[in-house]
């Protein structure tokens, strides 16, 4: 199995940092007294890149827990009502939360997810992958229970004995990689111990996010293209 230098090495760099994080629990239904005028935030964009990303109704973005640098974000969606502490915000269907890690691939016009989907799923079955995905970065302690390629993505159900990150987290989980204009997002829905969300509802909640997410790299303008070369203008730094 081939890899291209920098799109691997930005791929197992989006594999790791989204294996790595610490989490809050943002995904449990919030009921009680609790009422403000807090209103959550659905959409925010980040990187050099300028990647929007936007949430299904029910999950907002956790101001806290997210990261946000010119070459890469890391972002968590969870429960608005929770993350608001306003009980009149709307709840998702399920209880989870999402994570969005994002790798800027800086200036390019090529995918670099969607032409190597498949490829993609045999190396994350392979030790390395395995290692990539591990939080431990451990591959005896990841299991693939179903890994397959759809439209561009690659979608993988991961389960990971490695210690857990945050208390009450379920330790088997969905991924999905995908292009983002001139960015690779690694999202995972993370379910709880307490509630647990079946594989088809981690699944299905995943897709939405990708739906809403996922684009092809922009085809690069001449402008952009004469701001690459020449000497007048700053050349756009890779991510």
């Amino acid at each position: 199995m081939r890899f291209w230098g920098e799109k691997a090495a930005l791929l197992l760099g989006c594999a790791l940092l989204a294996g790595c994080a610490d989490l809050p629990s943002f995904g449990t239904i919030l009921s009680g007294p609790e009422d403000t005028a807090a209103q959550g935030q659905s959409e925010i964009t980040v990187t050099r890149s300028a990647v929007s990303l936007t949430a299904p109704d029910g999950f907002c973005v956790d101001p806290v827990s997210t990261r946000n640098t010119a070459s890469e974000a890391f972002v968590v969606f969870g429960n608005c009502a929770a993350i608001t502490g306003n009980n009149k915000q709307a709840q998702p269907f399920v209880n989870a939360i999402v994570t969005a890690t994002v790798s800027s691939v800086g200036l390019a016009s090529d995918a670099a997810i969607a032409p190597q989907s498949d490829a993609l799923v045999g190396f994350f079955r392979s030790n390395a992958g395995k290692r990539a995905l591990s939080r431990s970065a451990d591959p005896a302690a990841v299991r693939i229970g179903d890994g397959f390629a759809e439209d561009g993505a690659v979608f993988l159900l991961v389960a990971d004995s490695s210690p857990i990150h945050f208390d009450g987290a379920m330790k088997s989980y969905w991924r999905s990689y995908f292009d983002a204009g001139g960015a690779v997002i690694a999202m995972s829905v993370i379910g709880f111990e307490k509630d647990p969300i079946s594989g088809g509802e981690g699944l299905s909640l995943l897709r939405r996010f990708k739906e809403r997410n996922a684009r092809a790299p922009s085809v690069l303008s001449d402008d952009t293209l004469a701001g690459a070369t020449d000497p007048r203008r700053p050349v756009p730094r890779p991510g």
